[in-house]
């Protein structure tokens, strides 16, 4: 069940709110005493969060499906940092995992199935109480929590503190599958995923690439949005270049519109990168990107515009 991006916390009716976690989403299906994580497009995530898989099958009772989201925490900031996670996320070795320093957390905030019981259909609030008593939390393994009333001081904070912004859900809403109005997200940010069509010659000290070019899906059409010229380290820079390297093509992945001038690398609109930024032009284009990471959790083409 995906978050619907709003522009204001929801009036009237009884909703709970949590906050907004800037991490990868995750399912937990802990069945007949193994553990087994997904992504939200059923990728495996066992490999990537070993210890997880290894804490989780100790505090589920019984068989459960679950549903959270895997957070790093920046020590300066003590807040989720998507960046962070970043340092590990690709990686599928435990020793390399272990190697990066990066600790991790699950956030749990619902509950689908419980000792043999579906209980997608019953209300938001009553799948808490039993998320509540299926899991012995601990230091990584976190209740998310949630409060029905004081959302405008919650998202006040959340903004002031640099945080990630609300996600406001109906008390009663039933658990669906896919994006639902039930489920809304108040972002203190402009940030959302956008796909990778291309990049730009390296300029200067930098190596491997200077911009990535990236656009978002309108219909079955690749629009393009802007060039993603910072938020990159060397070991990034590498990382993009040996994905991106594969996938080159001849021509641009976009539709009709205008395009960059100059030299381009064009590549198969196959990765999914976060993107952070202040606004939108008024031609549309994106200001001040930033590259957050690349997203291995969504498909190029569910990627759209946020509105």
């Amino acid at each position: 069940m995906l978050a619907t991006l709003a522009p204001e916390l929801p009036h009237g009716g009884d909703w709970v709110f949590e906050p907004k976690l800037d991490g990868i989403r995750a399912m937990v299906y802990a069945i007949g005493g193994s553990v087994k994580l997904y992504s939200r497009n059923h990728k495996p995530l066992d490999e990537a969060y070993p210890e997880l898989v290894e804490a989780l099958a100790m505090v589920v009772t019984g068989d459960a499906v679950l549903d959270g989201e895997i957070v790093a925490i920046d020590p300066k900031r003590r807040l989720s940092s998507f960046a962070l996670l970043q340092q590990r996320s690709q990686l599928r070795d435990a020793d390399l995992v272990r190697q990066t320093g990066v600790a991790v957390k699950i956030y749990l905030f619902d509950c689908l199935f419980s000792d043999g019981t579906d209980i997608t259909g019953r209300p938001l609030i009553e799948r808490k109480n039993v998320l509540r008593d299926v899991v012995r939390y601990g230091d990584d393994i976190v209740f998310t929590p949630f409060r029905t009333r004081g959302a405008a001081a919650m998202l006040r904070q959340a903004c002031a503190r640099g945080a990630e912004g609300v996600v406001a859900k109906r008390a009663a809403s039933a658990y669906v599958s896919g994006r639902s109005g039930d489920w809304l997200k108040i972002k203190c940010v402009n940030q959302q995923e956008f796909v990778i069509g291309g990049f730009t010659p390296p300029q200067g000290a930098r190596e491997r690439l200077g911009a990535l070019l990236v656009g978002y899906y309108e219909g079955d059409k690749l629009r393009y949005a802007g060039k993603v010229g910072t938020g990159y380290d060397r070991p990034t820079l590498e990382m993009l270049h040996k994905r991106l390297a594969p996938i080159r093509r001849e021509r641009p992945p976009f539709g009709p519109g205008p395009l960059p001038s100059g030299s381009v690398t064009w590549v198969a609109p196959q990765l999914v990168a976060e993107v952070g930024f202040s606004e939108w032009t008024t031609l549309g284009l994106l200001r001040h990107p930033r590259f957050l990471g690349l997203r291995e959790d969504k498909a190029a083409s569910e990627v759209r515009k946020e509105v």
